[in-house]
């Protein structure tokens, strides 16, 4: 899903936004990448939330990474839809209980800000 332009990105991060509002949750079938030492850091680029942390990326390899936004992520802090991709979130960095999740789930919110950074 990297490679892909970023209106097809948005289609797919739309229609996975759509699914989370309807009550719908992924499962361990998902296909999402695994991210390790995880925690919560400012996109530089946009006004949105990400995450960093150690993950064997499709496109980067096994490095630190910065995610894309986050777009929604659940409760208990095990997965994590970003605009690219999912992220199954593994071991976390000490003190993630303070990750906000007000907010992350706001989708119509994250709707508008994603459709103003086209």
């Amino acid at each position: 899903m990297s490679d892909l332009p970023f209106d097809e990105k948005l289609r797919s991060a739309y229609r996975d936004l759509d699914l989370l509002r309807s009550g719908w949750r992924p499962d361990a079938t998902i296909e999402a990448v695994p991210l390790d030492g995880w925690y919560p850091v400012s996109h530089r680029a946009l006004d949105l939330p990400a995450l960093a942390g150690w993950a064997d990326h499709p496109r980067l390899g096994k490095s630190l990474i910065t995610t894309s936004p986050v777009l929604w992520i659940d409760q208990g802090r095990t997965i994590a839809r970003c605009l690219s991709r999912w992220y199954r979130l593994g071991e976390a960095r000490s003190h993630v209980h303070h990750v906000p999740l007000a907010g992350w789930d706001d989708i119509e919110h994250l709707r508008d800000r994603l459709e103003r950074m086209r």
